[in-house]
């Protein structure tokens, strides 16, 4: 029934109270459900309110009337320079995280808007009135309760949880886009910083690198590719890579708290911010714990099939001769056990660094092409691993191939050394054909591949403790960074990126970086790329033409 006063356009939510004689003493009676005559939504718990709301709406559009969606007198108030959905999501009063809501006032996570919820004494103590419910994006005027339907909210709707097209994700790589936040400061969607939460530059240069892998970057641009996955950590990774590639974020500039948060769940509080962590170690840990949450044991996905390429094992146990028995041979010492393997990484190990100063007095810094060491995978070069013999050919190329030169490595006092020799590489055209099986290499096999981002690391790492400092009599002197050299495809430019810091820099930097990961990309997906970005300028140059004749 419609209670007095009521207009027919607007859904009752309360109805009168439960007067304490309307029950016999002792007599049970079940809870109130909407739509009930002694219906109150002050009845609930704090964590089914909105439930009950939601309910309430529906009850209301069943009766043949809209729900309450009112002009909101409010919106001015709203403040964007403020807004910042990064964050993790709970009540900042109650810690709680359910039917938490943003005051677009200040910013701040409240939960509930019914009545003796935070979100409600909020608004009342500051006067503070329009909320967005974090996990729908609607906006409610509180506390008149109403939903508020208005154009001018779509902008902060898109930061909360940005989307795309499948059109406008293919042309990412294509078209030049540059962008301006809220306070000015011009962005480049796609190279962006992103916050260090304390100890946590490890995970950015990660994150960076995989956002230059155009087929993984898109797949997790289009929520629909993984609609049915419930992993969080899968859940996450894909928000971020959305706010990372926002041409109308208001900042420019990314926060991974809501990532890091779900990291440090999956891995059992291994990944912490406040301690230090290897960027190698923790890449092949996060690549994969996304394919297992996208059902990898069922099924490739796409992290194997953009990473995952195949290597032949061959190995056998390794015996000392003696002198005499040198020249002889037992056919039996000379079988190899082979096994071919899936990869998602490839391991290479440097030379020795020289222990003595040259005739001046100085270290020398040694260099070593990268074909050099990736000899590992020829299928002759033996390495002796705990007493096992083992030989290493490449059997498939994945489309895109990680590299990781093995560079920290634990000394006798059980300290971390880096080995800092410079590995020279191509940026352009790494051709990996001598190290693919004969039998695998067909006329179609394409072997070569480009640079699309590097890892690399500047300083000294001494101390066991993980941290990246270079200590004298207890004192830190130097202190040694990752930092994310990147591509950016459609502007074909190089970007360093150390946390929120971004300089355009030029490819021969590149090349003499104490390089430590790779991600290289076949050459044919770089040509297709190339052949569209010229298709789409060709058309754009005859729509201009046939405007300027008109």
């Amino acid at each position: 029934s419609e209670m007095p006063g009521e207009s027919d356009n607007v859904a009752p939510v309360g109805i009168k109270r439960e007067r304490p004689d309307d029950d016999a003493e002792g007599e049970a009676k079940a809870p109130p459900r909407v739509g009930d005559e002694d219906y109150d939504v002050d009845d609930f718990d704090e964590e089914n309110l909105d439930n009950v709301l939601d309910q309430a709406e529906q009850a209301a559009k069943k009766g043949g009337r809209m729900a309450p969606q009112r002009f909101c007198p409010y919106l001015d108030s709203i403040n964007r320079h403020i807004l910042d959905f990064d964050f993790e999501k709970v009540c900042c009063v109650s810690n709680s995280h359910l039917n938490v809501y943003a005051c677009l006032v200040c910013g701040k996570y409240f939960q509930g808007r019914a009545r003796a919820s935070p979100a409600y004494f909020h608004s009342l103590e500051h006067n503070h009135h329009v909320f967005m419910k974090l996990d729908t994006g609607k906006v409610y005027c509180i506390p008149d309760n109403y939903e508020v339907l208005d154009s001018s909210l779509a902008d902060i709707k898109h930061n909360l949880d940005p989307t795309y097209n499948p059109e406008y994700v293919s042309k990412l790589d294509m078209e030049v886009k540059y962008s301006r936040g809220i306070d000015g400061t011009e962005f480049i969607p796609g190279t962006v910083g992103l916050n260090n939460l304390k100890n946590t530059a490890y995970l950015n240069v990660i994150i960076q690198a995989l956002t230059c892998v155009s087929d993984l970057r898109d797949y997790f641009l289009l929520p629909s590719n993984y609609a049915g996955c419930k992993n969080l950590l899968v859940q996450r990774f894909g928000e971020l890579l959305r706010k990372i590639w926002n041409p109308s974020a208001f900042k420019g500039q990314v926060s991974p708290h809501e990532l890091f948060q779900a990291i440090s769940v999956e891995s059992n509080r291994k990944y912490r911010p406040d301690i230090h962590a290897d960027p190698s170690e923790f890449l092949n840990w996060f690549l994969n714990s996304l394919h297992r949450g996208l059902g990898g044991s069922k099924g490739p996905t796409i992290i194997s099939r953009v990473f995952q390429g195949k290597v032949r094992i061959e190995s056998r146990r390794a015996k000392i001769k003696k002198a005499e028995d040198a020249k002889s041979r037992n056919p039996e010492e000379e079988e190899w056990d082979s096994d071919v393997k899936p990869f998602l990484h490839l391991t290479l190990d440097l030379p020795p660094t020289p222990l003595y100063a040259d005739s001046s007095e100085r270290n020398i810094i040694p260099q070593v092409p990268l074909l050099t060491i990736l000899h590992k995978f020829d299928g002759s070069e033996e390495q002796n691993i705990r007493g096992m013999l083992k030989r290493y050919r490449l059997k498939a190329l994945p489309p895109y191939i990680i590299i990781t030169i093995r560079r920290f490595n634990m000394n006798t006092q059980f300290q971390v050394e880096k080995n800092p020799t410079i590995v020279s590489f191509p940026i352009k055209n790494l051709d990996l054909r001598e190290f693919l099986d004969p039998e695998d290499v067909t006329d179609d096999t394409t072997t070569r591949y480009d640079l699309v981002s590097n890892i690399c690391h500047e300083g000294l790492v001494t101390k066991a403790t993980g941290t990246n400092e270079v200590h004298d009599k207890g004192i830190a002197i130097k202190e040694g960074v990752f930092r994310a050299q990147i591509l950016n495809k459609a502007q074909e430019q190089w970007f360093q990126i150390d946390d929120l810091h971004i300089q355009e820099i030029l490819p021969q930097v590149v090349s003499i970086s104490e390089a430590y990961i790779q991600i290289y990309e076949r050459s044919d997906l770089t040509a297709k790329r190339a052949e569209a970005k010229a298709r789409s300028g060709l058309a754009q140059a005859v729509k201009e033409e046939s405007t300027m004749d008109v």
